[in-house]
Order: C-alpha cells, then structure tokens, then sequence
C-alpha cells in the first residue's frame, strides 16, 4: 500500500507539467491560472488543518511558512512552468530532477557535509545527463528558444534544492497539513498579485477554465501530496525518495502519449542518468521527510 501510494502521488505530480502544456497551448494567462491553483489548494489544506490538526503552531513559523511560499514557491514554480512552455513537459521535468544533485551541493559548500565518492559519482553522471538531453553532438544547431528552456530548467532545479535544503527548517515542527496550508497560501498571494499587476487576474467563467482549475487543484496538488504523507507514513523518507524518482518518468509517458512529444535517442540516455544520481544522492538520505512533505 505504501508503494502504492507513492505511486500516485508520483502520478498526480507528474501532470503538473501537462497543465503548464495545457496553459501555453491554449494562450491561458499562466499566472491567473497559477494563483487558481494555489488558493484553491490553500483553501483545502487550510480546512484540512482545522479538522484533522489538533497541534498549534507557533506564528512565526506560519509567517515563515507563508514567506517561503510567497517568494520561494512562486518562484520555483514560475521558472518550471516557463521552461515547459520552451523545451515541453518532458524535458523540464528531467532538468528539475536535477535538484539532488544541487541540493548534494548545496550542502557541501554552505553547510560543510561531508561527500563520498558515490555523491562524487552521481554529480558526474547528472551532468553528463544533461549534457546529452541538450545534446551537444547534433547537426542542427539548438534554437535561443530551446536554450533558454534547458537554463530556466536548471534554474528550476537549483531553486528547488534552496528551497528544500532551507525550507526544511521551518517545517520541522510544524504538521504537514499545515505548513503545506500556509506554503499554497503565500504562493497564492504571489500569483495573484503578479496577475494583477499584469492585468491578467480573473475568475474562471468558461466551463474548460473551471475544468482546468478544479484539476490542477486536485488532481496535481492536493491529492498528490496527501498520498505521499500517507505513502511517507508506511515506507519512511528514504524509500519513498527512491520511488519517487518515477515522476519524471511518468511525466515522459504523459507528454508521449497526450502532446506527441519526441524522446528518442540521446535523450533517453541522458534522462537515465539523471534518474541514475538523483538515486544515488538520495540513497546518502540527503532527502528528509521535511523536505517530501513540502511536495512541488
């Protein structure tokens, strides 16, 4: 059962890139769309909290949740979503998966971690992965677009290995169901604004944007993360990091199957490596259930 649910939790955060293909393709104002799913996802953790959670937490780790969510989280998400729209869901997924390898880092070079030679291993192989998803060696010459995709991908990965390898000290005390209440709230409060200023914030009206807005809720936020805390209860941190590497797989399979992406080749190989150190890092647990329980 704990596989199991790690599964779907795996499955649920693989559209996530699907919907970032849904926005662009269908010329939606990706931040109104961003802040739907927040505060939608806000609202249910939020009423989550009062019913299941009868530990309070200390504000100032709610403002601190509510502040990461706002700048951190909005910004991870903002730079994921921008990298689907130039390189596709599949490949973004796999340069996001590129955050063990900047949290393994990150941890070496600000907090002095010691790193073995499998961490060593895994950094070489996570770079020589995405060097052949870029794939240096083909004749036709990569577009500015498809450039600027692989870097905000990386951007996204190494904003992700931040937010985890600092956010982890601000959820250490505080239950899930409540730092992910006040996480989706600041990230919703960011969204809006930035749709606002933009001009772009409205409500959904069209039957396909309260469809789009009730499955980015559910379907790639709430009920996700519920099934990895479950999953995370039965198998514990380190086994559930290890299946979770099955995301971007089934993010691939997705893009396949729905967009017509292409993945062949060189990129085959390159995810693999990828997929290969995000394993070996977190078989050192450089991965927390802190770090899990805050989700995507």
């Amino acid at each position: 059962m704990g596989a199991l649910y790690v599964f779907l939790a795996a499955c649920g955060y693989a559209t996530v890139a699907l919907f970032g293909r849904w926005i662009f393709d269908h010329e939606l104002p990706m931040y109104a769309v961003l802040s739907w799913r927040f505060a939608g996802a806000a609202l249910i953790f939020h009423l989550w909290t009062v019913f299941s959670c009868k530990q309070s937490s200390p504000l100032k780790t709610k403002i601190a949740c509510f502040l990461m969510g706002m700048f951190a989280d909005a910004l991870q998400t903002s730079l994921f979503f921008l990298s689907v729209a130039y390189v596709g869901a599949s490949i973004a997924a796999l340069l996001l998966y590129t955050f063990p390898l900047f949290v393994f880092l990150i941890q070496r070079f600000f907090f002095q971690a010691p790193a073995s030679k499998i961490q060593w291993i895994s950094l070489l192989l996570s770079l020589l992965g995405c060097l052949l998803i870029i794939n240096p060696f083909q004749q036709v010459s990569l577009s500015s677009d498809n450039f600027q995709g692989i870097w905000l991908g990386l951007a996204t990965g190494l904003t992700y290995a931040f937010y985890l390898s600092f956010g982890a000290h601000f959820t250490k005390n505080i239950p899930p169901p409540t730092s992910a209440a006040y996480l989706t709230s600041g990230a919703a409060a960011s969204f809006s604004l930035i749709a606002l200023a933009r001009g772009e914030l409205f409500f959904p009206s069209l039957p396909s944007e309260w469809l789009l807005a009730f499955l980015i809720v559910l379907i790639a936020t709430v009920i996700p993360l519920f099934f990895l805390v479950k999953g995370m209860q039965i198998l514990g941190a380190t086994q559930t990091a290890l299946l979770f590497t099955l995301e971007p797989i089934v993010t691939i399979l997705f893009a396949v199957l729905f967009f017509n992406e292409s993945f062949l080749g060189t990129k085959i190989i390159g995810s693999l490596l990828i997929l290969s150190s995000a394993l070996l890092i977190q078989k050192k647990k450089i991965g927390s259930s802190e770090e899990l329980e805050m989700g995507k």
